[in-house]
């Protein structure tokens, strides 16, 4: 098995080695393989950009393709679902999909702390500590699915009474969807961490078609809102089963042992790693040399995390960093990086999708021409994330070689471009004929706000992409950014008085700031992954 790895240059083309091959394929679980360099002076310019272009676009447009195809699946729905419902009641599926994506946050930030975490250990040649770990935070999240869902079903009256829904018909099945969801982001993490982008569009289509069928048929059946809950809540399922046959396929991608080849490295009796390999050796201090004085959670033995070690080539000396092991250190610091990477994307949900929540408790009669101007906007979005899982273990990856990720960033944004232009376009030239042509005519009386909307979803669609290049990096200054940003989007919105043309032109003011200031706070970051790199001897990793 081998992957695939896009090339860009250290610190943003200061490095003298230059960019290694954008075509090369490497072992999917060599730790030394996405470490190593040519000689200076390979390549020209042009050349190496291009490449670095190429090997972006190789690995993001799967994921784009994929996510495009999950999106007409979506639009197949909508189609269906909207004649078959009363406006109030395609209202309250709109609500309910808010619910779900600001239920589904945690996961998504666990996704962030798991991407860190696994690329640290890939760096630092510990997959071997991979295997138990996963079935931990597997068994963490089943326990906590099955919490969720008894407090779901026992509180969704009230529930359906805050959100002013015609019932509580789908609330505790979007709730333990959204739970779900968690276990599932684990899986998407490892499956991006291994660059098995293939397998990991492939997911987005088994989620998107199951849920595809199963909501439809329920809905013509006669379950209206409750048959849309339980179609999300089956595609998640069915997600969650395809990840774990896709990772026990593939699981040497990741480094882990295969269970069928007791020779394999880290199966049980095997000395995974014990070795070093010389390359890994060469770049490493005496503490990582030996995995035997490694703590088990990815700390040295002086309790600091191997993403804030500086790494010495061969014959540098590494001051004595003690013994006293420190493994509660690595807890605390992924418990830091997945609240950090919490707190950021709730507040993306929140500005995502405060708008159908107040648009549907300040004019509920309205709330269904709204949510078909609101669907058809947030697919850029939607778009984002998907795009977002390419873009994230990219980013985390080169930072750990001092390298920024510029390219892939710019990859991901030229992708997300051309449906937001073609939404765009359409939404100025004729958004009475689109909206029309996609849910009937009963959902044009909000085609005034198509536009200003359409506009905001793509200033949050590239807020998203910079959101999570910033978390790749660990940097928390974004989380600022988003919470001030929240905090006035909300009475903003509340004073358009659920008017959907106010309402979406007061979003568009909003995210149309936020996406400038946290592209801004993206090439301060890569600046000063360019200054680390410049000031730093070839061979040390950077501080995380």
């Amino acid at each position: 098995m081998t992957r695939h790895a896009p090339a860009v240059t250290a610190g943003g083309g200061a490095s003298a080695g230059g960019p290694p091959p954008a075509d090369r394929d490497l072992p999917a679980g060599d730790p030394t393989a996405t470490a190593s360099a040519p000689p200076a002076g390979v390549g020209s310019g042009t050349a190496a950009g291009g490449a670095r272009r190429g090997g972006s676009l190789r690995g993001a447009v799967p994921l784009a393709a994929a996510g495009l195809l999950a999106n007409v699946a979506n639009l197949g729905v909508t189609l269906v679902i909207a004649r078959q419902m009363s406006t109030r009641s395609y209202g309250a599926v709109a609500q309910l999909i808010a619910v779900f994506f600001v239920v589904s946050m945690p996961g998504s930030a666990l996704l962030v702390g798991v991407v860190r975490r696994v690329t640290i250990w890939q760096h630092t040649g510990r997959p071997d500590l991979l295997d138990g770990w996963v079935r931990r935070i597997r068994r963490a999240g089943v326990a906590t699915v099955l919490v969720v869902a008894v407090l779901a079903v026992a509180g969704r009256g009230a529930v359906a009474h805050e959100l002013s829904l015609p019932g509580p018909g789908g609330i505790a099945e979007i709730i333990i969807a959204g739970a779900a969801w968690c276990l599932l982001c684990v899986d998407r993490g490892l499956l991006q961490c291994a660059r098995q982008y293939g397998a990991l569009a492939a997911n987005l289509l088994v989620d998107a078609g199951v849920k595809t069928a199963v909501t439809i048929g329920l809905v013509l059946g006669g379950l209206a809102e409750a048959g849309a809950a339980m179609g999300v809540l089956c595609g998640v399922c069915a997600a969650l089963l395809h990840t774990r046959r896709a990772l026990a396929r593939h699981p040497q991608a990741l480094g882990m042992p295969r269970p069928d080849l007791p020779d394999s490295p880290g199966a049980p009796g095997t000395p995974a790693l014990a070795s070093p390999t010389p390359a890994v050796a060469e770049r490493t201090s005496p503490e990582l040399a030996c995995p035997e004085l490694a703590c088990p959670d990815g700390i040295t033995p002086g309790g600091t995390s191997f993403a804030a070690v500086s790494v010495p080539v061969a014959g540098e000396s590494t001051p004595d960093t003690g013994r006293a092991p420190a493994a509660g250190v690595a807890s605390r610091r992924l418990a830091v990086e997945v609240g950090a990477a919490l707190v950021a994307l709730g507040l993306l949900a929140v500005l995502q999708n405060v708008d159908v929540l107040m648009q549907g408790r300040l004019a509920p009669g309205r709330s269904g021409s709204y949510a078909a101007v609101s669907v058809a906007s947030k697919v850029l979005v939607l778009a984002a994330v998907v795009l977002a899982g390419f873009l994230l273990p990219e980013t985390a990856d080169r930072r750990h070689l001092g390298q920024h990720a510029l390219h892939q960033l710019g990859a991901t944004i030229a992708i997300l471009l051309v449906p937001a232009a073609g939404l765009l376009t359409a939404a100025l030239v004729a958004p009475d004929t689109l909206l029309a042509l996609a849910f009937g005519s009963r959902f044009t009386d909000a085609s005034g706000a198509l536009f200003p909307l359409a506009a905001a979803m793509t200033c949050l669609g590239a807020t998203v992409l910079f959101t999570h290049y910033l978390l790749a990096l660990g940097e928390r200054g974004v989380l600022l950014a988003l919470a001030l940003a929240a905090a006035v989007t909300v009475p903003l919105l509340w004073w358009a008085d659920g008017d959907p043309a106010a309402t979406a032109r007061a979003d568009l003011a909003c995210q149309a700031v936020l996406a400038v200031v946290t592209g801004l706070s993206v090439l301060a970051a890569a600046r000063r992954t360019a200054r680390e790199a410049t000031g730093r001897p070839a061979g040390r990793m950077v501080q995380a």
